[in-house]
This record gives C-alpha cells, sequence and structure tokens, in this order.
C-alpha cells in the first residue's frame, strides 16, 4: 500500500540516510525528545501533503516529503512545543511547496519557509529557549530531555558581541542549538557523503562556504570558523543550499547564488537584530536566483 501513496526516489533516500548519524547525534545530546520532534514533522509533512495530492493524478505524495519533515524537524530547537513543530510542517508543504504546484515547482526551500514562519510567530521558544546538551556517555541515550534550559545567550550570539566561543565545542557539537546543527564534524560528514555519490553539488557548499569565510573575517577580524561552527550555516550550506528544486540550474548562477547567500548571512548577522542569519539568506538567494538566471539566458541568447 506505501508503494502505492509514495513516488520512489532514491536521491531522496540517500538524503535521508546522511541525515541518521546526525540525528543520533542529536538524541545523545538532547535525549529521546528530538526524535519525537522529527517524527512530528514528518507525519505532519506527510498529511498536509496528502490532503492536496488525494484524488488527483497519479495522487502520490513525494519521496521528498520526508527529507522537508526531517530537515525541518533538524532545525528547531529541541524545547520546541510538539504543536508548534506541526504547525511548522503543514506551513512548509501547504506554503513552501504545494501553493507552487507541488514536487519540483516550489521556488523556496520548504524547510525553511517553515522555520521561518515559526522563529518569526514565536520568537522565544525559537530564539531564548535552549536546552544544555548532555556530556559522556550515555548522555541522552537514557533520557527524554534536559530539564535545565538556558535562557542566556547562546554561542553564536556571544561571538557576534565579543567574539569569542571555544572552537572545539562548536565542532564536535557539545553547544545548546537546533537539534541537528551543532556538530559540524558530522555535517561535514554527510557532505562529503552527498558529493561522492553524486546527491549533491559540491560548488553551492563550497562557494557559499567560502563567501561566509572571506566576508566573517573582512567584518569582524577573527578567526572566521568559529562563525562557520555556530549556527546554522554548516548545516544549511550542506542540506538546503544544494536543494536541487530550489537551487538555480545554470552553472554560472549557482556559484553566483551561493557566493550571495554567503555575504548575506554575514550581513544579515553583523547589523541586524537576527544573530543567525542564513535562513534570510537563503530565502533571499532563493528569491533572486531566478532573475539572475534569466539575465544569463537572454545574454547566451543574445550572443547566438
Amino acid at each position: 500500500m506505501l508503494e502505492k501513496m509514495f513516488m520512489k526516489q532514491k536521491v531522496m533516500n540517500r538524503v535521508l540516510y546522511s541525515l541518521v548519524p546526525i540525528i543520533l547525534y542529536a538524541i545523545y545530546r538532547f535525549g529521546w525528545r528530538v526524535l519525537a520532534v522529527i517524527a512530528i514533522t514528518n507525519l505532519f509533512s506527510v498529511f498536509m501533503e496528502y490532503l492536496f495530492v488525494h484524488g488527483q493524478k497519479p495522487g502520490k505524495i513525494s519521496g521528498a516529503v520526508w527529507v522537508t519533515g526531517s530537515l525541518l524537524g533538524l532545525i528547531l530547537p529541541p524545547s520546541i512545543p510538539f504543536w508548534m513543530a506541526a504547525v511548522g510542517a503543514m506551513i512548509a508543504i501547504s506554503m513552501g511547496k504545494m501553493v507552487f504546484g507541488g514536487f519540483g515547482m516550489n521556488i523556496f526551500n520548504p524547510a525553511l519557509v517553515g522555520r521561518i514562519f515559526l522563529f518569526i510567530s514565536f520568537p522565544k521558544q525559537m530564539g531564548t529557549q535552549w536546552n544544555q546538551p548532555f556530556v559522556g556517555f550515555p548522555g541522552g541515550f537514557v533520557n527524554w530531555t534536559n530539564p535545565q534550559a538556558l535562557t542566556a545567550a547562546t554561542r553564536i550570539t556571544e561571538m557576534s558581541e565579543k567574539g569569542v566561543s571555544g572552537l572545539r565545542d562548536l565542532f564536535l557539537g557539545s553547544i545548546p542549538g537546533c537539534i541537528g546543527e551543532v556538530s559540524s564534524l558530522l555535517i561535514i560528514i554527510s557532505a562529503l557523503y552527498l558529493v561522492f555519490t553524486k546527491t549533491a553539488k559540491w560548488q553551492p557548499m563550497i562557494g557559499g562556504i567560502g563567501s561566509f569565510l572571506l566576508f566573517s573575517f573582512m567584518f569582524y577580524g577573527a578567526d572566521p570558523l568559529y562563525f562557520l561552527f555556530a549556527g546554522g550555516v554548516m548545516f544549511g550550506m550542506v542540506f538546503m543550499i544544494t536543494d536541487p528544486v530550489s537551487m538555480p540550474k545554470h552553472k554560472k548562477v549557482i556559484w553566483i547564488n551561493s557566493i550571495l547567500v554567503g555575504f548575506l548571512t554575514v550581513v544579515i548577522r553583523k547589523f541586524s537584530s537576527f544573530p543567525e542569519g542564513f535562513m534570510f539568506a537563503l530565502l533571499l538567494g532563493n528569491t533572486f536566483s531566478p532573475i539572475i538566471e534569466y539575465a544569463f539566458k537572454s545574454k547566451s541568447g543574445r550572443s547566438n
């Protein structure tokens, strides 16, 4: 029955495989509650897409819906109320995907649309309440959640204001943060898997990260690795800017778009009240990339 309901998309399956180590590490750091959050975002993502495709031909739910649900869950705080996670998933699918015509038609990353909606609607739950990660084994594997919550600034806010943090903790992920964004090491391993299996392109990753490092050094004058390993930049550069649907198709525009996203992330972090700028930067990149791509196509047409 499941085969009749869902499209077979091997590429999307490989993305899900790459997320497994990150999900397991999130459970270790924050407890089994994070798995419940991811399950809820997946369940309501599938439910919302089913409402749209039911009764249509072929009437199948895309395999990409599991990727959207998983990515959304991983970019939410561990303490997010379950009902908010459900609302975010429904917004992600309805307003980020189905409103454009369904799979393959959306211009924005659906998971990012869901997160931005939650961030703007519920800033307290999305930006000021953080769970302290477990330390030592077995950590969260024998706990539902860590009740010790943080109300102070997170590491990325501290760095924006003071320029301090521990590089090792940032890289390994022993810090407060969103469910799947804390371990840069695992994100890099996942990136290598996606590139070598030809699931994702390496160009937007390198362009975005390189741009972010360059402009972070220019704007802050400090080691840019601190800013790269904090927040959602690494996760976004691997799993979101590489989205094959919302990503530009022209090779040169891929580079231009990724460099623009890296630059805008630093600018938003530096000059706005939002310590985490990637989600808004990618949204702007998705907005302008069709225009840039159209300009390149028009130029190529005239030259021919």
